[in-house]
C-alpha cells in the first residue's frame, strides 16, 4: 500500500455504500477501515464540510440494530498499514552507523485546514544554521493513535529530501518506542536509508524506569526502546532510536543539542519555522 494513502477517499468509499433505509456508526465505520481506535478520526472528519451529505447515514445516538448496516465491502486499509509498520519494524538498524556526526537536522510539520506545512533545518555543533528547507502539502490522513506515521510521513519527507549534509536526522515523533516497532521517526530512516532519532514530548508506549546517568529508560515488556530525559521542574522530552544509531548515540545527540532542556535546537527551531509557515499562510488573503 503507498504511503499516499487517502483515508477521506477510503471513508467516503465506505459512507456510500450505506443504504438510504439505513445507517451506520463511527465504530462500525472505524472497524471497517481496519481499526476501532480510528473511531475519534472518523467522527472529526464527519464534521468536515464534504462530509455533510453523507449526515443522515451516520448515527451517533442509539438506533435501532436491525437498521445499523455493518456489511461493509472493504479491504480494512489501516490493518495493512499496520502490517506495514510490523514488516518495516524488522529492517530496523539499532546500531551507529555515523561516527563523526557534525551536523544535525531537525524536521517538524504544522496544520491548518487540509493543509500542513513542514521545515527541516540544519545545524552545526556551534549551533549555526547551515541549511533550512521547507515543503507545503495537502493533508490526506487524520491523526490516529499509532499510525501517526502515515500522517505526517509525506511531509516529513518532502522537506528532510531537500536538505543535505545533515548525519542525523531529528524526527518530532516517536521511533521504535511505538505498539508495532515503527513511529515516524523509524519510517521516515528508513524511508531515507538515514539514520534518525525520534523526539517526542508525550509518551505513547512503554514503562519509565529509575533514572540512571541522567535518562530514565522506557521499556516496552524486557526491551528497553527509549529514554526520558529531563524532568524535575522542566518539561522532559522522550527519546528513541528511528534508524541506523543506538540508543545511547541517540541520548547524546538530544542532549548535545539541547539548551536548557526541552527540544534539541534543530528541532525546536523546525517546529517554530513550521508554525510561522502556517501562521503566514492563514493572514495572507485566500
Amino acid at each position: 500500500m503507498a504511503l499516499g494513502f487517502d483515508f477521506y477517499a477510503a471513508l467516503r468509499g465506505l459512507l456510500e455504500q450505506v443504504p438510504e433505509d439505513k445507517a451506520t456508526t463511527p465504530r462500525h465505520l472505524a472497524c471497517a477501515l481496519g481499526d476501532p481506535v480510528a473511531d475519534r478520526a472518523v467522527i472529526e472528519a464527519l464534521g468536515k464540510k464534504e462530509f455533510q451529505p453523507f449526515e443522515k447515514r451516520v448515527s451517533t445516538e442509539p438506533y435501532p440494530y436491525e437498521n445499523i448496516f455493518t456489511n461493509f465491502d472493504s479491504d480494512k486499509p489501516l490493518r495493512r498499514l499496520a502490517d506495514k509498520q510490523r514488516m518495516m519494524a524488522e529492517r530496523v538498524i539499532l546500531d551507529d552507523k555515523k561516527e563523526d556526526v557534525r551536523r544535525v537536522a531537525g524536521v517538524d510539520a504544522a496544520y491548518s485546514g487540509n493543509k500542513t506545512y513542514a521545515a527541516c533545518v540544519v545545524m552545526d555543533r556551534e549551533f549555526k544554521i547551515t541549511e533550512s528547507r521547507t515543503a507545503v502539502s495537502e493533508v490526506a490522513f487524520p491523526y490516529i493513535p499509532g499510525y501517526f506515521a502515515f500522517r505526517e510521513a509525506p511531509i516529513t519527507l518532502s522537506a528532510a529530501r531537500e536538505a543535505s549534509g545533515f548525519d542525523i536526522l531529528l524526527v518530532n515523533g516517536h521511533g521504535i518506542a511505538h505498539p508495532r516497532g515503527c513511529g515516524l521517526a523509524t519510517y521516515v530512516g528508513i524511508e531515507l536509508d538515514a539514520p534518525t532519532i525520534g523526539v517526542a514530548r508525550r509518551l505513547l508506549v512503554g514503562d519509565i524506569g529509575a533514572e540512571r546517568g541522567g535518562w530514565a529508560p522506557i521499556t516496552l515488556g524486557s526491551i528497553i526502546v527509549g529514554a526520558k530525559l529531563g524532568g524535575k521542574g522542566r518539561s522532559p522530552v522522550y527519546v528513541s532510536v528511528g534508524h541506523r544509531v543506538s540508543l545511547e548515540t541517540s541520548v547524546e545527540i538530544v542532549r548535545d543539542f539541547q539548551i536548557d532542556g526541552g527540544l534539541p535546537e534543530p528541532l525546536r527551531v523546525a517546529h517554530s519555522r513550521a508554525i510561522e509557515m502556517r501562521n503566514s499562510a492563514r493572514r495572507s488573503p485566500a
